[in-house]
Parts: structure tokens; sequence; C-alpha cells
């Protein structure tokens, strides 16, 4: 940027004096060369400027994009582990009501053994009564 002679305003030429007015102009003009940009360095800022915030804006398109379809997955997966899990929980109760029928049947032919082996020795014990 070319350093541009500063025009110091009249009043600041009467209170200060030329050539304190001259070296705060000097001095301004470094400052202002060192810190600001020109006019079109500013608008390649801004057009730069411009595109990230289109790019940005594509991305967040986007990630709203992934996110439904992440949502919807979730979904299916989650209504998917939740029919397993009914079908898992209706097998192990087959389960159980199959064994607990034969822990029945197998009660009720132990108790049936233990009647008959009773009843047999009790008629052991009696013959054995009358034959002494």
């Amino acid at each position: 940027m070319a350093m541009r002679r500063l025009e110091v305003p009249e009043v600041l030429r009467r209170a200060w004096g030329d050539e304190a007015a001259e070296a705060f102009a000097v001095w301004l003009a470094g400052v202002l060369e060192e810190r600001a940009v020109s006019r079109d360095e500013f608008r390649q800022i801004l057009s730069r400027l411009d595109v990230l915030e289109r790019d940005v804006a594509a991305l967040q398109a986007d990630v709203r994009e992934l996110r439904r379809e992440m949502n919807e997955r979730f979904d299916r997966l989650y209504g998917e582990m939740n029919e397993q899990f009914d079908r898992l929980y209706r097998e192990i109760n087959e389960r159980l009501d199959r064994m607990y029928h034969q822990m029945v049947v197998q009660t009720r032919w132990l108790i049936g053994a233990l009647a008959v082996i009773g009843t047999v020795i009790s008629l052991l014990l009696a013959i054995g009564q009358f034959v002494r």
C-alpha cells in the first residue's frame, strides 16, 4: 500500500504547531499502513469469506443429512433389536415351560415309583410277619 500524505486538520496545526502536526501525520500514516488493508485486499478477503460461508453452509447441510440418515438407521436398528429380543424372550419362555413340564412329569414318576417301592416293602414286611 502506497503511503499517502495525511492532511492534518488546521485546528491541530494551530494547537500543536506545524512540526508536531507533521510528526503526528507521519506516525499515523505509518500505523495505518502497517495495520490497515487496502480496498482491493478487503475485497479479496470478502470474496474468500463468501467462499468459506458457502462451504460452511454446504457442510451444515451435509451434517444435517448425515444426522437424518443416522437417525433413520438407528430407528431401524432399534426396531430390529426389539424384534429379536421379543423372539428371544418367547423362546426362553417356551424352553422354561418345557423344562417345568418335564420336572412335573419326573416328580410324578418319582413319587409314583416311591409309592410302589413303599407298597412292595410293606407287602414283604407283612408276608414276613405271617411267615414267622
